[in-house]
């Protein structure tokens, strides 16, 4: 029987690196599918990254803000893995898709705008921003992450990424104005 009991004890402890890393799965699997709009990148991203990160657990453990940066670290792993397939001329398709699906619009949008012609209007809308500013928007705006927050994401001063978020609406707005009016 206390054989029994150790080895179900063992099976029940977590890794360390699980218990640090758990409370943020779901947030960064949330990132990966909005950068590659696909079930299984986004499964493989995230993967990826936590395979990159096993080692570096002593590291993970020190640092104070561990949300913004898993999210900066996933982030760069994406532009990384994108870089790495523009440089494959066999990964063409690949290529275009991951970064179509860069720009796909955000299922919270969906959930607060009901109107299918609305969403299509504002994933082109916000398809027209550079990559920078999408990423500004999407993580301000949709993931709700604060410019305190972003300050530390994007290595900026908080005054550059209001102007940029103040920018990047005003884009949007632009665009859509532009726009065929909605038809009803």
């Amino acid at each position: 029987m206390s054989l029994l009991n150790s080895l179900l004890n063992a099976v029940r402890k977590k890794d360390p690196f699980e218990l640090l890393i758990e409370p943020y799965i779901d947030h960064l699997y949330r990132l990966a599918f909005r950068y590659t709009n696909d079930q299984d990148l986004s499964e493989d991203l995230l993967q990826d990254f936590l395979v990159k990160l096993y080692p570096k657990y002593e590291y993970i453990k020190t640092i104070e803000n561990l949300r913004p940066w898993l999210a900066k670290s996933l982030y760069n792993l994406f532009i990384d893995q994108i870089r790495k397939n523009n440089n494959d001329p066999v990964n063409n398709s690949e290529k275009e898709d991951a970064l179509a699906s860069f720009v796909a619009e955000s299922p919270s949008i969906e959930t607060l705008i009901n109107n299918e012609q609305i969403c299509n209007k504002m994933a082109e809308a916000v398809s027209c921003l550079s990559e920078e500013h999408r990423t500004l928007v999407s993580l301000h705006d949709i993931e709700g992450y604060t410019l305190v927050e972003l300050t530390e994401f994007f290595n900026t001063p908080i005054g550059t990424l209001k102007s940029r978020l103040h920018r990047a609406r005003n884009k949007i707005k632009e665009s859509l104005i532009l726009m065929e009016p909605f038809s009803e």
